[in-house]
């Protein structure tokens, strides 16, 4: 049996890309369990079914922009892992 020369090993063993679709679900994550602990006192303000509603997407939009906007282009300055 001989050995194949035309085996394509990759430059990385894990895409790039991952990386971000790993930081969009933990965003989404901390976003979800924010808002979800936050209802209760929405609820308890008197809210409705449908206020609470734009309240707990409300929060999660809030999370994202602030996340997105604020932490990650000045907090935190270099792209996700980089090669140094």
């Amino acid at each position: 049996m001989g050995a194949h020369n035309n085996i394509h090993v990759p430059k990385e063993s894990w895409p790039a890309f991952m990386w971000y679709a790993i930081e969009f679900f933990i965003v989404l994550g901390a976003g979800l369990g924010i808002s979800l602990n936050s209802m209760d006192f929405f609820k308890k303000m008197g809210f409705d079914i449908s206020m609470t509603t734009w309240a707990f997407w409300g929060i999660i939009g809030v999370v994202f922009l602030a996340y997105y906007l604020i932490v990650r282009p000045i907090i935190l300055r270099r792209p996700i892992l980089s090669k140094i």
